[in-house]
């Protein structure tokens, strides 16, 4: 299973992407434990995700499922109603911090960092994209 990073961007968006990748391999039935646990979670990005924009996972997984390719999945995000270029703008300022101390998520990344992101407990790290990077790119073949 391979998902992009959290900063990567689908229609200006970060997280999307990822979003849509972790959906396609829900689909497929090929997310890990760890991976299903967060999938959706009202405490993880995903949950900030939908509910800065309005959204709920069911459309999510509706849209992915009949979207053909990226472009068909960015034409049916931008088209929701609480999707907006300022509000895309605000989230990509916003969701790169969420886990950092003095936001929200931190209290929730200091205690599942034991089940999701165990490598942080020996390297520290910032941010909940900062604790999926690192965990991915430690858990790749060579790393």
């Amino acid at each position: 299973m391979k998902l992009r990073p959290p900063a990567a961007r689908l229609a200006n968006c970060c997280w999307l992407p990822r979003l849509a990748d972790k959906t396609r391999a829900h689909l497929a039935g090929e997310l890990s434990l760890s991976y299903r646990i967060a999938f959706g979670s009202a405490i993880g990005v995903d949950g900030y995700f939908l509910r800065h924009f309005r959204l709920r996972l069911p459309a999510v997984i509706g849209a992915v499922k009949s979207s053909p390719d990226d472009e068909a999945l960015a034409r049916w995000f931008t088209s929701r109603p609480g999707v907006a270029p300022a509000l895309i703008e605000e989230w990509n300022a916003f969701a790169p911090k969420l886990g950092s101390k003095g936001h929200p998520g931190y209290a929730a990344r200091q205690t599942l960092k034991w089940l999701l992101y165990p490598r942080s407990i020996f390297h520290p790290v910032n941010s909940l994209f900062e604790a999926i990077v690192q965990d991915e790119d430690l858990a790749a073949p060579g790393n």
